[in-house]
């Protein structure tokens, strides 16, 4: 991540040099390494963080958008083959200027003892209170999980209720926030690269995808989670 041209802004703009963080999350069951098949044993769940800066944020887009002109559909993990996922992989790491942050379970989890709800509220909890106390990121950008008006809208509200509580403790700055958006927001393909190939990784799906971008993470946290 390099520093901005200009650290100009207008009066009511962020600052270029204020940090923004796009967040995906993966969850896969383990594999049986001689059949490939489901073993049953539990969970991963996975959230990444792409880290970069706000002046940089258009620019990235642009360039995404060039791979995706290249590969000629989307760029989301588990609709490309493990050809084109490796290809995908070498595309984003020839982008500069983002950092990647994994948070994830520290062994698998059994779906039948552990709600994804309890889960992601642990990791995402882990996730927000690293960018801030950590990185002094302050604005997190994350992938919506239903639509406005739909049941599922709930699910994104989730999310604004762990932000909440963590700042009533005063765990987190109350200058970090949290929004949501649609796969539209192209940089959220970088995080949804990174989570579904450590899933694959952590999971036995797939060992060769993860080590092809493992060298752009800066760190990885594991999250013990309770019933």
């Amino acid at each position: 991540m390099h520093s901005p041209h200009s650290a100009h802004a207008g009066l009511h703009e962020p600052p270029e040099t204020e940090l923004v963080s796009f967040i995906d999350e993966s969850r896969k069951p383990v594999r049986d390494p001689a059949t490939g098949r489901v073993a049953g044993s539990g969970e991963h769940y996975v959230v990444a963080a792409a880290v970069v800066l706000r002046g940089d944020v258009a620019e990235i887009r642009n360039q995404l958008r060039e791979v995706q002109l290249r590969v000629g559909h989307p760029l989301h993990y588990q609709d490309l083959s493990p050809t084109w996922q490796a290809k995908v992989l070498e595309h984003i790491d020839e982008i500069a200027d983002w950092d990647g942050y994994l948070f994830e379970t520290d062994r698998p989890l059994p779906a039948t003892n552990y709600s994804e709800h309890h889960v992601r509220a642990k990791v995402i909890e882990r996730a927000f209170t690293h960018l801030d106390n950590e990185l002094g990121v302050r604005h997190a950008i994350l992938e919506t999980r239903g639509l406005a008006g739909t049941d599922f809208s709930s699910l994104d509200q989730k999310d604004h209720d762990v932000l909440h509580r963590l700042q009533r403790q005063e765990v987190i700055s109350a200058g970090f926030q949290i929004s949501h958006t649609d796969k539209s927001e192209a940089i959220l393909q970088i995080s949804d690269l990174l989570a579904g190939s450590r899933s694959d990784w952590l999971c036995g799906k797939s060992s060769d995808a993860f080590p092809r971008i493992s060298h752009r993470i800066r760190s990885v946290e594991s999250v013990f989670s309770n019933p």
